[in-house]
């Protein structure tokens, strides 16, 4: 019994019981039951057929391909999505604690800056003195304008501190600003440990290693200070000429009450030294000296500046070591541009009260090398601030206002080191601050002295 099946294309042809031969076309005999069968191919539809079960894998692996791309592109989506999630947290989060050492003017305006800034969990203070010794400081201190518009930015009401005005500048007592700043310290909102009459020492970096988390420590210890060194920062200090001679006095008249008082300044001033053997007839061409008074009525300052020269006065008055050639100077140039309502100084209190300087001196500008650095292993940055990171060699009684320009690059580094993740954000923000401190000494340098001390007109 013969019988036939349709697979596809193949053609199934029935053959007599033991015939096995084929026609001219290709093909192949098997059996079927009792029938032997012979499947005739057809090659080029069995090439034909090939061919779309190869487009049709091919399909199915652009399929897998493209699903598989999908998916990764998706995994990476959810990713990068979640980490931005996660870091955008973190950001908004983020907190340091800040340790401040030295609770002068630097010192107590950084706590203010400092708990003004949303990125500060806590604040720790360290003061070597302790508290009633604080306001027993008698030195007169003078914010320019640029420095009372920053503290007023800062919750500072000079209303509520004792002192006076002259021409935009605010001058008081230190003992009074720092008391000032004591009492607003437990209002400013964040937490703080003042530790007066405990001196910060290599002992005290265990208290540091025992806060958590990333910390930020301000050495403002004043030029003196030894908690830079203990903190790491290099001990260097490079000194730029202001290009000016300079030369001060100090007077303590114990009978005089402890009144803030305006400067006063002068300017132009030759003084004849024939004398004192010296020809100084020749003026013509030269600057003259400035002279500046400041201080309380009981702490008097005085400061002679000129810029630099070669005039014959200047010559003399750096080589002759002759103290009562620079005695006199002082004396007759306080009698002569103080205000008058203050007695005059006679030369027997003159030799008893005042010391000064024997000769002139370049006036320079000292400045730190190392200003800031961060340490990985306890994740603490440090950084130096005031006279332990810049100061003059020369009393102005605007020297404060030097510091003051430092910590106004401060709330941006404070956010900035919150955040910093790695070590190349880290490395910005100490350039950052770095390139700060670098542009307050030069603009200092520049123009600070003249500011302060050699180009004001008279107000005598």
């Amino acid at each position: 019994m013969s019988s036939t099946r349709l697979v596809s294309s193949l053609h199934v042809i029935p053959m007599s019981q033991g015939v096995h031969q084929a026609d001219s076309i290709t093909g192949e005999t098997f059996s079927l039951g009792a029938t032997p069968v012979m499947v005739h191919c057809d090659k080029q539809q069995t090439n034909y057929y090939n061919d779309l079960s190869g487009i049709g894998s091919a399909t199915m692996d652009s399929t897998f391909v493209i699903h598989q791309i999908i998916i990764s592109v998706l995994v990476v989506a959810g990713f990068v999505c979640t980490k931005t999630i996660l870091d955008n947290v973190r950001r908004r989060t983020a907190k340091i604690s800040v340790i401040l050492i030295g609770g002068g003017p630097i010192g107590l305006t950084a706590l203010l800056v400092a708990a003004r800034c949303c990125r500060v969990a806590r604040i720790v203070l360290y003061e070597e003195l302790c508290r009633k010794a604080m306001f027993c400081t008698p030195h007169q201190i003078a914010f320019d304008v640029k420095s009372v518009h920053f503290l007023k930015r800062h919750g500072v009401d000079f209303d509520n501190i004792e002192g006076c005005w002259d021409a935009g500048c605010f001058y008081t007592r230190l003992a009074v600003f720092q008391e000032y700043m004591l009492d607003i310290a437990p209002r400013v909102g964040k937490p703080v440990d003042i530790r007066t009459g405990t001196k910060f020492t290599s002992e005290s970096l265990r208290d540091l290693e025992r806060i958590s988390g990333r910390k930020l420590v301000i050495a403002c210890d004043g030029s003196s200070g030894q908690a830079a060194q203990i903190l790491g920062l290099s001990d260097e200090f490079v000194q730029q000429s202001c290009r000016a001679y300079g030369a001060v006095a100090a007077l303590d008249r114990p009978s005089e009450c402890q009144v803030p008082l305006p400067e006063r300044y002068v300017h132009n001033l030759h003084f004849d030294l024939t004398a004192y053997g010296s020809d100084t007839s020749e003026v013509d061409g030269y600057n003259g000296f400035s002279f500046k008074v400041f201080g309380t009525s009981r702490n008097r300052y005085m400061t002679l500046s000129i810029p630099k020269c070669e005039s014959p006065l200047v010559k003399s008055l750096r080589t002759v070591l002759d103290r009562s050639m620079m005695r006199n100077i002082f004396l007759k140039c306080f009698n002569t541009y103080k205000s008058s309502s203050e007695p005059n100084l006679s030369d027997p209190l003159a030799v008893k009260y005042m010391k000064f300087s024997p000769r002139l001196f370049e006036i320079r500008l000292s400045q730190r090398v190392e200003n800031t650095a961060y340490f990985q292993e306890p994740d603490m940055f440090v950084l130096a601030e005031g006279e332990a990171a810049r100061c003059y060699n020369i009393h102005t009684g605007m020297d404060v206002n030097v510091g003051l320009r430092g910590l106004m690059a401060l709330p941006t580094f404070l956010s900035g080191i919150a955040v910093a993740d790695t070590d190349h954000a880290i490395l910005k923000v100490l350039t950052q601050k770095n390139k700060d401190a670098e542009r307050v000494c030069r603009e200092f340098t520049r123009t600070g002295l003249a500011e302060y001390h050699l180009s004001r007109s008279a107000r005598v």
